[in-house]
């Protein structure tokens, strides 16, 4: 069964049981933030349409991606606090039902977008067209939702910060959430070679369904056995979404001149690195902040949104669904992206 399959099949068919929303109304639903409070969960509020302002153009938002960042800042253990009341989310899609004059996209009505915006968890969203990325028609909207963040910054981060070559040895660790899924795939459409990490054996199937060429059980043990993996050459470039102990084992597989991309610290501990291992392999470890990116790099920045999208459209990679729920079942949703042991993304369904 495909990805694209899997993922229908699993959509919770209460989320289908009601028409798009608030249709010719001027009220939508927001899940929103009233209080970070212990054991305070967002709520679904009745709020006004949002009205597009010069150069805006109002999404009718289908899905929306529910992630661990999403999770924090909801709970206010993020680094950003916005003040409550608030709509948190980041990753949707949709379809444009209004463009505002001024607005040079090119963007129609009847459109299908997607992108990356806080808010995204409500009925409706008035943006700038340039943050809306167009879509083929077939594509899934649950795909869909949770392409952008965690494909573009694994492109990025290995084409533009790694700078991976065809051939090369990629480790990634993490192999079977969003990010590391996205980066298995995206190696191998840049021509590595993809051994993969992942701590059960669901996980790595899923890793290996994905592409990756070899995978290594991280729940014992792990750095011989990835060395062994790799060859004499060791390692070129290392995928890092985990942090921790990983980070050292990691980073001790790499061969000479190689890069260690340091993406986030999924496993909840910031590693320490013994830096003389840094000379002794001509090797670096490179940060990588998507969202600084995104201010600091636009340009690449835009292209990595851009061609992750085509290589979507052209069915070269694809986002693996766990479940698909409606807004109303938030609880179970958040539930979810806490289990550790989910296979792909969560995503909440409006429409």
């Amino acid at each position: 069964m495909s990805l694209a399959k899997e993922a229908n099949s699993m959509i919770d068919n209460s989320a289908r049981s009601r028409p798009s929303p608030w249709p010719g109304q001027s009220a939508m639903r927001a899940l929103r933030v009233h209080s970070y409070e212990p054991g305070a969960v967002p709520r679904i509020d009745d709020l006004p349409l949002p009205a597009c302002g010069e150069g805006q153009v109002r999404v009718r938002v289908e899905a929306c991606g529910i992630s661990f960042v999403d999770l924090l800042l909801a709970s206010g253990g993020y680094q950003v606090r916005p003040a409550p009341p608030f709509v948190p989310g980041s990753e949707f899609s949709g379809v444009v039902e209004a463009v505002a004059p001024g607005d040079t996209t090119g963007l129609r009505v009847g459109d299908r977008v997607c992108g990356t915006r806080q808010g995204a968890w409500a009925d409706y969203l008035c943006l700038p067209g340039a943050m809306l990325l167009p879509l083929p028609a077939h594509a899934s909207p649950a795909q869909a939702a949770v392409l952008v963040a965690p494909y573009a910054t694994a492109l990025y981060a290995l084409r533009d910060r790694a700078r991976l070559r065809a051939g090369e040895t990629l480790l990634v660790l993490g192999a079977a959430g969003g990010v590391g899924h996205a980066a298995v795939q995206l190696g191998k459409v840049l021509g590595a070679r993809v051994i993969a990490g992942a701590s059960s054996t669901a996980k790595r199937a899923a890793a290996e369904a994905a592409g990756a060429d070899a995978v290594f059980d991280t729940g014992r043990p792990w750095k011989d056995e990835a060395k062994a993996l790799a060859g004499a050459d060791g390692v070129q470039v290392v995928f890092d979404p985990v942090g921790g102990d990983a980070t050292d084992a990691a980073f001790r597989t790499l061969g000479w001149d190689g890069r260690h991309l340091m993406i986030g610290f999924a496993g909840g501990g910031i590693g320490a690195l013994k830096t003389n291992l840094a000379i002794v392999k001509g090797a670096s470890l490179v940060g990588v902040d998507f969202r600084q990116a995104v201010e600091r790099d636009p340009e690449a920045a835009a292209a990595a949104k851009r061609d992750v999208v085509a290589l979507f459209a052209a069915g070269r990679i694809e986002p693996r669904i766990h479940a698909v729920l409606p807004l109303e079942r938030f609880e179970d949703a958040a539930a979810l992206v806490r289990d550790r042991g989910t296979l792909g993304r969560v995503v909440l369904r409006l429409a």
